[in-house]
């Protein structure tokens, strides 16, 4: 696997276990599952849900103020390309490169600590919060297509042209034809002819 696959598989697995993917915007998911402008910087606003947690977490990876500020050295616009790189960043401070490390349970309590939806080697949360299995995790990270070449394209000329609109590329289907020299088209046609009883002509 490509490294690109690779962590964009990874990537899918920890937006699965915040529970950001359930969101149509999963990037602009805040704590809870409120929606903010993740065009803009991290507001660090700290919310409660009905069960008591309370977390200035934001964004598809829930980053609370503090680490997102400190992995970007600044408080950066909250993008989906800044939210791909910072995850980058802390998974690989936890000794897990996920461009290239294998999913394994190994690897996902060493990044416990990071996410507390990730198992621990125990099985549960490195702080005690509601955890997702190995294998419920596993099934995301098998089951995860990136995107096709077609499709990292669209989504560059979207970015790079976000004010045109663009229309979709397509690549067109290649089919295989079979290439006859036109001699042999006609050898063949004469072949026929010859074959065929009603085709014969007897001439006065």
């Amino acid at each position: 696997m490509n490294p690109e696959d690779n962590r964009a598989r990874w990537l899918a697995v920890i937006r699965h276990a915040e529970g950001t993917v359930k969101n149509k915007n999963p990037y602009g998911t805040a704590f809870t599952g409120a929606q903010f402008d993740n065009s803009k910087i991290h507001d660090g606003k700290v919310r409660g849900s009905a069960s008591g947690y309370q977390s200035d977490a934001a964004g598809a990876y829930q980053f609370k103020l503090d680490t997102w500020t400190w992995v970007n050295n600044g408080n950066l616009p909250m993008t989906k390309e800044n939210q791909d790189n910072a995850a980058t960043k802390l998974a690989k401070r936890r000794g897990v490169d996920i461009n290239t490390a294998p999913f394994t349970q190994a690897n996902l309590a060493k990044l416990s600590p990071e996410w507390a939806s990730f198992p621990t080697l125990a099985g549960k949360s490195y702080y005690g919060q509601p955890v997702k299995s190995y294998k419920e995790l596993l099934s995301v990270f098998k089951g995860f297509k990136p995107p096709t070449f077609v499709e990292k394209v669209n989504t560059r000329l979207d970015k790079k042209h976000s004010n045109v609109k663009t229309k979709p590329l397509v690549i067109p289907e290649i089919r295989k034809t079979e290439n006859r020299n036109p001699f042999t088209e006609l050898f063949i046609k004469s072949l026929q002819n010859i074959t065929n009883p009603h085709s014969l002509r007897i001439g006065r």
